[in-house]
């Protein structure tokens, strides 16, 4: 069990510091596996795909988002807080609004994913609670009695999606939330506009790259968008709305591969899952699934940081490989014709 936060979340209640009546349900928001035995009854909200089914390999009640709880239903309402700071802050806010008036809100942060602005914002919006540290982690818990309503209201009404001055749609907490980030510019500069047939965009996020293409390649037929964050999907939903092809959207985990053939693959393929360690071994199995995706003339066209280790693996399931442009800390690659 390598996960310090979820370790450190159990044990206000585990030691006995947090008492609950017998049979009473919960929910653990952001929730990761493995779960205690015990816990297993608590209603799981997961967004991220590989998080998600692994919660469902371990028999949890787990859903993509939230919408079916009811507000002031919960006597517990836990969390694993993430990075982002305004999605953070919305997720304890939708924590205070799920938890019933005497029921206890505990949340949990690493130390080095914002532990300590975590329980700054704790403290700002349940007015007190008491913290725990232990493996490099804090846990934060109180009753909502307290809860400064205004300013709950104010942390959920910013991580509302809204449409950005480019027209793109995003949320907080989701990748590059704010702008275009510079790794998939870059691609856009040189996908070619005689794309054609059907194309993938794996790890799709909210939908940048399908939307270029489908903008600017006019013999695309089908855009197949793949994508881990149920969130960002739903976003990409409507980046997509005015497609002028078939635009057909897969909450899913490239990583366990497609079982579809495309003529294109477009990617910016993930460097990180959680925390700062970079995993290219997550980038390499993203090419090894375009090449078992691909038809026999098919080509890849991707985005990456210029340090990582992509190129020999290219070498090995494509027959041409092309280093196309590098820039500001960036490479564009070109791949075609792979190899089974």
């Amino acid at each position: 069990m390598n996960d310090p936060a979820l370790q450190a979340l159990w044990l206000p209640l585990e030691s006995g510091r947090i008492e609950l009546p017998a049979g009473a349900s919960g929910v653990l928001l952001n929730a990761r596996a493995p779960l205690p035995s015990r816990w297993h009854a608590l209603a799981c909200v997961q967004s991220f795909r590989p998080d998600h089914d692994a919660l469902l390999r371990v028999g949890a009640n787990v859903r993509p988002a939230d919408e079916d709880l009811v507000a002031g239903s919960r006597p517990l309402v836990m969390l694993l807080v993430p990075r982002a700071r305004a999605w953070s802050r919305a997720l304890l806010a939708r924590a205070a609004t799920l938890c019933a008036a005497d029921g206890q809100v505990v949340a949990c942060a690493a130390n080095d994913e914002g532990a300590k602005s975590m329980e700054a914002d704790f403290m700002r919006l349940f007015g007190s609670g008491t913290v725990l540290s232990k493996h490099k982690c804090r846990v934060v818990w109180a009753s909502p009695q307290t809860v400064d309503y205004a300013l709950m209201e104010e942390w959920l009404r910013a991580a509302e999606p809204r449409q950005r001055g480019d027209g793109l749609w995003t949320q907080a907490g989701v990748f590059s939330a704010d702008a275009v980030d510079p790794a998939s510019a870059l691609l856009m500069r040189h996908l070619p506009a005689d794309l054609s047939g059907s194309v993938a965009d794996f790890g799709a996020g909210t939908g940048v790259l399908s939307r270029h293409v489908v903008r600017h390649c006019q013999q695309v037929r089908r855009v197949d968008l793949y994508e881990a964050d149920h969130r960002a999907l739903q976003l990409a939903r409507r980046n997509l709305d005015d497609a002028n092809a078939d635009a057909q959207l897969h909450w899913h985990d490239i990583a366990t591969g497609v079982q579809e053939r495309f003529d294109v693959v477009v990617m910016n393929p993930p460097f990180h899952l959680t925390g700062k360690r970079g995993i290219p071994e997550l980038g390499q199995r993203f090419i090894d699934v375009a090449a078992d995706a691909l038809q026999a003339r098919g080509q890849l066209w991707m985005v990456a940081n210029a340090h990582l280790p992509y190129e020999e693996v290219l070498a090995r399931r494509f027959a041409r490989v092309d280093a196309v442009a590098k820039h500001a800390g960036f490479k564009v690659l070109h791949a075609a014709e792979p190899r089974r």
